[in-house]
């Protein structure tokens, strides 16, 4: 008889490590899953800030240049605008058209804009 109680203690002691170990090795899965999901999420953050940071840099990039392009429009706007004040002054003072083309970087049809409007009357045929 104790035999059988042993055997049957052994027995239930068994059977309860062996649904232990079911119990974890099915816990042990869960886990494994859920470190694969969390793996997968955080490749996929880091790819995205990977991407995100090339765009970024990419962004920056092209600020740059096209404040770099901006400065030199602004530089050569300003040294190749147009000095209207300083033609009327000259148109004024009896400038021919050559010469405010020469020295105000007026075109042709500027030059003779301002030469009508603002030049000598003695220069302007027909104006008496």
């Amino acid at each position: 008889m104790t035999l059988v109680v042993v055997i049957t203690v052994m027995s239930a002691v068994f059977l309860v490590m062996g649904l232990a170990a079911l119990r974890l090795q099915k816990l042990y899965q869960l886990q494994s899953e859920r470190i694969y999901a969390l793996q997968n999420q955080l490749s996929a953050l880091c790819e995205g800030a990977t991407g995100t940071d090339e765009r970024i840099l990419r962004f920056e990039q092209t600020l740059n240049k096209l404040r770099d392009h901006q400065h030199a429009i602004d530089l050569t706007a300003n040294s190749s605008q147009p000095s209207y004040d300083h033609a009327i002054r000259l148109a004024r003072k009896g400038a021919g058209i050559e010469q405010l083309i020469d020295n105000c970087n007026l075109s042709d049809e500027e030059a003779h804009l301002i030469s009508r409007l603002h030049g000598a009357r003695d220069n302007q045929p027909g104006v008496h």
